[in-house]
């Protein structure tokens, strides 16, 4: 899954502000998301974003994975 990332981050513009997290820390997000099924508050405080950058990220996440793997 990370590759997929990887692969989807290198097609990407670069335009913006950089991401908070790397791909690998945003995969490991996503998936805590997923196993856990924590609220993004919770998620935010335990890795020190806001929730709204949570949401993001595991949003993008999973729309990369559902394009993928779908």
């Amino acid at each position: 899954m990370l590759k997929v990332l990887q692969d989807r981050e290198g097609q990407k513009k670069r335009s913006g502000r950089p991401a908070a997290l790397s791909l690998g820390d945003q995969l490991l997000l996503t998936l805590e998301f997923w196993r856990e099924y924590r609220t993004f508050f919770h998620l935010g405080q335990a890795w020190g974003l806001d929730e709204t950058t949570v949401q993001r990220t595991i949003e993008r996440v999973e729309g990369f994975c559902q394009v993928k793997f779908g």
